[in-house]
């Protein structure tokens, strides 16, 4: 094979890398399961640990990439959940489907949470833009505070007292597939045009629109994007714990988001990825330590911002997250 036909190779393998990766990562956990030698307890905390890259990767897009300032994912994450645990618990009910009719239906309460997440991410989007840094942060704080203010008002969905009853029908394929779809769609669109006009828009906002980049869309698109994804996220929360509560998804769910996607590294899906896999098993490590483990917790963080503080990937991205032919970061494009 010639190097022309070799790199092709390499650019073929490297296109679907993520996807292969995954796949081989779950026969690996699959098989570990298998043999009892990956705890329950371990697999579950593996799942949450996915989940929360998902929603730490929409939360990029809006405040690394674009350069917004939201703190209300959790409020997006708690629209998905409810969406979705309404449509299967009390629309259809889920338990006395036939097996053949389930994921169907779980498939369809899925893009209904995305999608009204979605709305809700426009909703908050589109006025939110009048205001910038701090100002924003808090009409975005003021949202998801909003959201579980209003879920305590409805008792279809138990109010105060929690949505209980919600099958538990998610599994680890189930997240594999839909954290692969979340890498594939925003890695491509993080790396298009449309990534790129974000990233004017978060380098300089004037000069972007002089160049004739409307920016007002693609901030709204980012976070209608990132509002999506945290709904999907979600949808598959709820259907792994099988139980809601309006608490779950408060201003400190918010802020654990922003806390991931800073510690892994701003800007960059890398950092999202890492930071919130490594701080969602770190505090299940340290639990041998009983009352100390929060502030080993704390103090991790404050040793990695201050001889770390670009984050634990240092602004740079995996290799596996870039798409062939395009440059090392989204930054590099404009040149």
């Amino acid at each position: 094979m010639d190097k022309t036909g070799f790199s092709g190779f390499l650019r073929g393998v490297g296109r679907y890398a993520p996807l292969l990766g995954l796949i081989v990562f779950y026969i690996g956990v699959t098989y570990l399961r298998e043999i009892q030698y990956l705890k329950a307890y371990y697999l579950q905390v593996l799942m949450f640990g996915l989940i929360n890259c998902m929603v730490t990767m929409g939360l990029n897009l809006i405040n690394g990439v674009t350069g917004q300032f939201s703190i209300g994912q959790a409020g997006f994450v708690a629209v998905g959940a409810y969406t979705s645990a309404a449509i299967t618990t009390l629309m259809f009910q889920f338990s006395a489907l036939s097996p053949l009719a389930r994921p169907f239906v779980f498939l369809i309460s899925i893009l209904a949470a995305g999608a009204v997440a979605g709305v809700f991410g426009y909703i908050i989007g589109r006025p939110s833009l009048r205001v910038k840094g701090d100002y924003l942060a808090i009409v975005t704080l003021g949202f998801g505070e909003i959201i579980r203010a209003v879920i305590r008002l409805i008792p279809q969905v138990g109010g105060p007292r929690g949505f209980s009853g919600i099958p538990r029908y998610v599994n680890l394929a189930w997240i594999l597939a839909f954290f692969a779809l979340t890498i594939w769609f925003l890695r491509n669109y993080i790396y298009s045009s449309f990534g790129r006009a974000c990233v004017s828009c978060r380098e300089d906002d004037l000069a972007a629109e002089t160049m004739g980049i409307n920016t007002t869309t693609h901030k709204v698109q980012a976070f209608i994007i990132g509002a999506v994804t945290a709904g999907v996220a979600g949808a598959l929360l709820a259907h792994l714990l099988g139980y809601l509560h309006p608490d779950q998804f408060s201003y400190i769910r918010s802020t654990d988001f922003l806390v991931y996607l800073y510690a892994g590294g701003a800007g960059t899906m890398s950092g999202a990825i890492a930071g919130a896999m490594v701080l969602t098993i770190l505090p299940e490590t340290l639990r041998f330590l009983a009352g100390w483990r929060l502030v080993i917790y704390g103090l991790a963080l404050v040793l990695m911002m201050l001889y770390r503080p670009n984050g634990i990937c240092n602004g740079k991205e995996f290799s596996f997250l870039i798409p062939p032919l395009a440059p090392r970061n989204p930054e590099e494009a404009r040149d």
